[in-house]
């Protein structure tokens, strides 16, 4: 840092919190560091620098392999939001065949990571977050929660996002409205299923189990799978509901392989926001405020960090929906 210093004609302070990114520098001895920094081909030792100050300003960042890629776009706003505060994100997949998250989480100790998030990973045990915090390194849970002294949430408001969805196909007067999704083996999907029952019951719609297309999971062929289902039924369904767009992409599939047209033939919606403006023609969907997930996840880590003692918070982020036409009216 001296060099660096000398070369800028500045003092070592000013290089420190160029280098760190914190505290006011002007943007003239700003420019002058960066300069040098170039010039001389200055590589920081971040590992001497998380010994001397137990921090590594760096967040561990843990997802899962799925057909959805809402966790992509999570990673995006946490990292965006990590690097407004000065800290860099590592990312990480687990694979699901495999079950290797407690290779990775080793793997975030060894790196000496401030925090880890994880992102729409159902998979971790209570031993093994509990081996982040026995060395003070806060978790974050985002979209899949965990009932878990050593874990703090952040949850999408899936029940209201699935209600709102399903109210907008009974008002435009359909009632045989179908829900297709993956069977309730976690909380959102849970959710989901419930925030549709419960906008069907409200408007005094009966309940048709056959209008339950079930998948084992998500993906294109499991939503294209599910709705031929749905077309075989003597009386078809109006509407569809599908509680992710991956699902709504294979739905489409299966209604244009039977000259069926969105929205002239069936109505149908997506969730999640992903694809949903890709398809054709592009479809209604529900999406996170993920505006506000990266600062969420940023704020509770560094909360921990300071207050590693707090008992575990949950914050619940709303959703939006997205009207493209893909409703009728009946």
């Amino acid at each position: 840092m001296k060099d660096i210093a000398r070369e800028a004609g500045v003092s070592t302070a000013t290089v420190g919190r160029v280098l760190h990114k914190r505290g006011y520098v002007s943007p003239e001895a700003r420019e002058r560091v960066e300069t040098a920094v170039k010039k001389l081909g200055y590589v920081p030792n971040t590992i001497a620098r998380a010994l001397t100050t137990k921090r590594s300003n760096t967040i561990g960042c843990l997802v899962v392999e799925n057909a959805s890629n809402l966790h992509q776009e999570i990673s995006k706003a946490l990292m965006a939001a990590a690097e407004r505060r000065g800290y860099r994100l590592f990312t990480m997949q687990s694979r699901v065949e495999v079950r290797d998250e407690e290779e990775l989480i080793r793997q975030f100790i060894g790196m000496r990571v401030d925090g880890v998030a994880v992102i729409s990973n159902i998979y971790l045990t209570e031993g093994q977050t509990e081996l982040l915090w026995a060395r003070s390194i806060p978790v974050v849970a985002v979209e899949r929660a965990y009932a878990d002294p050593f874990v703090d949430n952040i949850c999408f408001r899936d029940l209201d996002g699935a209600y709102e969805s399903t109210k907008r196909f009974l008002e435009k007067g359909h009632r045989r409205v179908a829900f297709l999704g993956p069977e309730p083996f976690a909380t959102v999907e849970a959710h989901r299923l419930e925030g549709f029952r419960r906008a069907m019951e409200e408007a005094g719609v009966p309940r048709r189990e056959q209008l339950l297309s079930l998948t084992e999971t998500y993906g294109i062929k499991l939503g294209r799978q599910a709705m031929e289902r749905l077309l075989a039924l003597t009386e078809r369904p109006t509407a569809v509901f599908c509680t992710a767009d991956i699902l709504a992409a294979g739905a489409m599939q299966a209604l244009y392989a039977a000259g069926l047209r969105v929205p002239e033939d069936m109505s149908i919606s997506g969730y999640d926001n992903r694809i949903a403006q890709e398809l054709a023609p592009p479809i209604n969907s529900v999406e996170p405020d993920l505006s506000q997930v990266g600062e969420a996840a940023m704020e509770l880590l560094l909360q921990r960090m300071e207050e590693p003692e707090l008992p575990p918070q949950t914050r619940f982020l709303d959703m939006r929906y997205i009207d493209r036409g893909t409703i009728s009216e009946k």
